[in-house]
This record gives C-alpha cells, structure tokens and sequence, in this order.
C-alpha cells in the first residue's frame, strides 16, 4: 500500500529544443509582412502629390523657365555660352602694362570713346535719317491680312479683339488678367498652349503691337505705370530684336466709367499717361501709335456704343475702330517682307 508521504519524484527538465516545438505548437504564427494593394495606392497617390508640389514651386518661384515650351533655336547654345566661366587674364609686368595703358590712352579717344560710353550707357545712337516720326502719320491703307501677320499682346482689350473675331487666335498674346505688373508670370493661350509672352515672342518676325495700362491705371499713378511699361518694352525689343515694335496709346473710356464706385479712371489720368508712352517712344526709337485720339468724341471720351458696359473696354465695333486705325497708320518703310512669321 501506499504510504502518506509525497514521492520524490520528479520530471526531467525540457531541453531547448523540446520548449521551442511546445512554443510553436502553442503559438501560430503568419507571415512577418503582409502584402496590402491599399498600401500601394496610398504610396502612389503620395508620390503623385509630392511631385505636383515640386511642380507648382518651380513654376512659381522660377517663372523664367517654361518647362513645356521649346527653346527658339540658338537659344540652348547661348544659355550653355552664359555658363562657361571666363578663364582669368594671365598676370602682365609691369612694364607690358604700362604699353598697354599708353596705348589706350592714346588711340581711344574722340569719337571712338564716346561711342563706347553711350554703348556702356545702354543708349545707342540713332544713325541720322532713320529716327522714326511719332505719332505714325496716316498712310495708305494696308489689306486686312497684314493684322494677321502681326502679334497683338495687350491686356483686356486686345483679348477681346480676338474673341470678336476681329482677330485670328494666333495673332493675340493677351489675357483678361494679364498687365504690367505680372507679364513675366501670366499665361496666355497661344494656339492651344498655356504660355508666357516672352517666351512666345521669342521666335516672331512680325510687327509687334504692344497695347497696356488700363488695367494698371486703374490702382497706379501714370508715371508709375509708365515706368512699368518702359520696363517691358526693353524686354520685348530685347527677346524679339528682329520685330518691328509698335506701341499703341490706351483708348479713353466713357463718362460712366470716371464716376464708377469702384475703380474709377479718369480720361485727364488717360492723356497723361499716353503722353509719357510718347515721350519714352521718341526716346527708344519706337513707333507710337494714338489710337486714343481717333477713338475720343467731341467732348474728349469714349462715346458708349464703341465701349462695353463698363465703359472701360472696347466693344465690337470700338474694337474695328480701333483695328481700321491701325491699317491705316503703317509707316511705308515697313515692307510686307518685315510681315512674314
């Protein structure tokens, strides 16, 4: 029989391996990572932000760069020229510099030295014979496919020219909120491309129409909005050198539109800033065009049926006023060859 007392046996300790099959028996255990297509989505529509991110921060803060407009040709090669770095001059003697300044000191003189200021200065002289005669005299009328062999770039007003149809759409380089202050920036629609008007006249070979300042003077004094503008006509005869450049006076507006609540613009406002345009055309050698004369009535304002209901902007038939002016005031030097895009 059994006695009372508690055995003293006992179990022989697990080894390792013995605990690690209990464990995996106990314990089942899955894949160490499971594959989710969610998760592919949500990297992917991450991805797709952080690159349309990086996209809109170049297009803003790098607005001379059009990444969907091709480079006129000769453009890449200067821009690779700007990048080489010009090697330093050697070191000369003292006595090969002293040669050097008593030569120039006594060839660049007179004439040839005046010329090389005014260069330096940025103003070039005008040869004598070709200054240009401001305002543009009346002439004999040009047919109407001369204005579709121009480039018109202006504010509201010359983007209505073309949505009139007085205009052909590849003729027009405006927009309702382009002006002087963000033409570098804004887009226009060019044939069915977003674009900016620099880099669209890049490679024009046409007449050139330049038509702003209703818009600005509108918040803007007229010598500032003139100094705006004589900015941006550098730019323009700069990237299109080969363009004959015309700059047209803003039309007056109606008598409604000097006493609007909001944003009133006076015709005396108007006159002045027209006479500053003049003055910077006689200065630069630029051909003026005063349609704002042709377009005024008796009493110095635009009459309301060549205006629209603001009063401020041409109408359709202040936009044919204005575009029958313009065929009517082509210099004769300027040749249907200079017309040829």
């Amino acid at each position: 029989m059994p006695s009372g007392k508690r055995s003293s046996y006992r179990k022989a300790p697990l080894t390792r391996s013995k605990r690690r099959r209990a464990s995996r028996k106990k314990v089942r255990r899955g894949p160490v990572m499971r594959f989710r297509f969610s998760r592919l989505i949500l990297i992917w529509i991450f991805s797709l932000i952080l690159c349309f991110g990086a996209y809109l921060f170049n297009r803003n803060f790098h607005p001379e760069k059009d990444v969907f407009v091709k480079p006129a040709p000769g453009e890449e090669s200067s821009a690779a020229a700007e990048e080489i770095v010009p090697e330093e001059p050697a070191e000369s003697t003292p006595d090969e510099a002293a040669e050097e300044s008593s030569e120039g000191t006594g060839e660049e003189t007179g004439e040839e030295t005046g010329e090389e200021t005014g260069e330096e200065t940025g103003e070039e002289a005008v040869p004598e014979g070709s200054q240009k005669v401001n305002p543009v005299p009346e002439a004999e009328p040009r047919p109407q496919d001369y204005l579709a062999r121009c480039a018109f770039v202006g504010e509201t007003n010359i983007f209505n020219l073309g949505e009139d149809n007085l205009l052909q759409p590849y003729s027009v380089y405006a927009s309702e909120t382009l002006n002087l202050e963000n033409y570098t920036k804004e887009y226009v629609l060019l044939n069915g491309t977003t674009i900016r008007i620099l880099s669209a006249l890049r490679a024009a070979k046409c007449p050139i129409y330049l038509m702003f300042g209703t818009e600005s003077l509108s918040t803007l004094p007229a010598d500032q909005t003139a100094d705006y503008f004589s900015v941006m006509l550098d730019s323009v005869v700069a990237t299109a050198p080969e363009s004959t450049v015309f700059v047209m006076s803003i039309p007056p507006v109606t008598a409604d539109a000097e006493r609007a609540e909001e944003n009133p613009i006076l015709n005396s406002v108007i006159d002045d800033y027209n006479s500053r345009l003049l003055e910077i055309c006689k200065e630069k050698n630029i051909y003026f065009v005063d349609v704002n004369t042709a377009l005024k009535n008796n009493e110095g304002k635009l009459d309301g049926h060549l205006a629209t209901e603001d009063g401020k902007h041409l109408s359709l038939e202040g936009g044919m006023a204005l575009l029958n002016y313009v065929l009517s005031h082509v210099p004769a030097e300027v040749t249907l060859s200079d017309t040829e895009q």
